[in-house]
């Protein structure tokens, strides 16, 4: 199978890693989008989880992950719901993770578990991806998952270029089975690029606007029983045809707009970096460089 990534480039792919990208919970991904409502507003900004999960298990591949490690970083997201992290706002769900509680009871995929046995791997070696560190290691250390979203994003959003991906990526090193950078320069460019990502995109003007918009939208819907929270395990445009049915989801938006808001402030998980650095054959935080 031949994969084409738009920031990394040409890949094939094959045996339980291709047989996975093939399953229905996975090919969901390529209708949820990456940064939620924004590209209702932005279509530019229309990358998918799809894109980014499998991103990540590039990045781990690269770096020289385990097999099961690379199946971690490829289904970590299977249970994002319709337009990523909306339901956590619309719920006020402050550590943002209302996909990872119902990750378990996704990774029972019937398809998927097919596929895995029939490579004879256990469904539960999965079930805490935090053990794989090259994937998910905590704030404010790098991880595949934290590393493919600023790079994607960032590339979406124009601020960087191919070009800077591949200088990046070649700075990438490992230490203790988790990710740290070759020198302080990566260091330097990647916490700056992920302040941005954070200030700029996160906390953007246009992306705060259009998730209090679809927070309002959505919670008013689920009120009349326009939707119900299932609705959220589908995908972004099933969700949209959903209100659609009952209403012109763009139209609303527009008004909304066109009222103004009264209420401008999303709760947003906060997130900073400090990234570890090879320095003398030693490991540093960033900000203990110098």
């Amino acid at each position: 199978m031949k994969y084409v990534d738009k920031i990394y480039g040409e890949f094939e792919f094959s045996g339980v890693i291709e047989e996975i990208i093939k399953t229905n919970v996975f090919q969901r991904l390529k209708k949820i989008h990456q940064g939620g409502s924004i590209f209702l507003v932005n279509p530019k900004v229309n990358h998918t989880r799809f894109e980014h999960s499998i991103g990540v298990m590039l990045i781990i591949k690269k770096l020289g992950g385990s097999i099961e490690e690379q199946i971690a970083g490829l289904i970590h997201d299977i249970s994002h719901t319709a337009f990523s992290h909306l339901i956590d706002y619309v719920l006020d769900i402050e550590g943002e993770d209302y996909h990872e509680n119902r990750y378990g009871a996704v990774l029972k995929d019937s398809e998927l578990n097919a596929v895995l046995e029939k490579y004879q791997m256990d469904r539960t070696v999965f079930m805490d991806i935090e053990k794989f560190k090259l994937l998910e290691y905590p704030l404010p250390y790098l991880s595949a998952d934290r590393i493919d979203y600023t790079l994607r994003d960032m590339f979406q959003i124009g601020e960087i270029s191919l070009e800077n991906i591949s200088w990046f990526i070649n700075g990438l090193a490992t230490f203790d089975h988790r990710i740290v950078l070759k020198s302080e320069d990566y260091g330097k460019w990647f916490q700056a690029k992920y302040n941005f990502l954070t200030a700029e995109y996160f906390e953007g003007e246009e992306n705060v606007e259009i998730n209090i918009i679809m927070k309002t939208i959505i919670k008013d819907c689920l009120e009349k029983g326009i939707i119900e929270e299932k609705d959220f395990f589908e995908d972004d445009f099933y969700l949209m045809d959903k209100i659609n049915q009952k209403f012109n989801l763009m139209q609303w938006i527009v008004k909304i707009r066109g009222n103004g808001l009264k209420n401008k402030k999303l709760k947003t998980k906060k997130r900073i970096v400090n990234p570890e650095i090879i320095v003398h054959n030693q490991i540093l935080k960033l900000s203990e460089v110098n």
